[in-house]
């Protein structure tokens, strides 16, 4: 029996010592992240006001704009499109070149049409 277990870590030596490596790698890693979380231990993540974040990030670019639950869409005097003030392409429109609109029926009467990532930027309660 031991004879037979000789020859086969003779054998096999190769795919021993890679296993084993592979399995000290793996002990030395974790145990560095256990050391580096037990010294980061900072105590727990309290979030008291989770709406308030939301909003904010929902929150137009400019400070001029005050999102209501109608919406506000924004246009340059420039182009004959108006945006969600979230877009990228709204928020490269200077201030002094800004026009807004109350409503897309009010944009659009005014010969402006929506951009063409409108719908990937409305806002969720609109």
């Amino acid at each position: 029996m031991l004879s037979y277990f000789k020859n086969l870590v003779k054998n096999h030596q190769s795919d021993i010592i890679l296993i084993l490596g592979i399995v000290l790698i793996a002990l030395v890693s974790f145990g560095a992240g256990l050391l580096v979380s037990l010294q980061n231990n900072q105590g727990a993540i309290i979030i008291q006001n989770p709406t308030a974040s939301i909003i904010k990030a929902t929150e137009p670019a400019s400070a001029e704009a005050t999102a209501g639950k109608q919406g506000r869409l924004i246009g340059s005097v420039n182009s004959n499109k108006y945006h969600w003030p979230d877009c990228p392409w709204a928020k490269k429109i200077s201030s002094e070149n800004q026009i807004w609109f109350e409503s897309e029926e009010k944009a659009r009467n005014a010969g402006y049409i929506p951009c063409n990532g409108f719908e990937k930027y409305r806002p969720v309660d609109y």
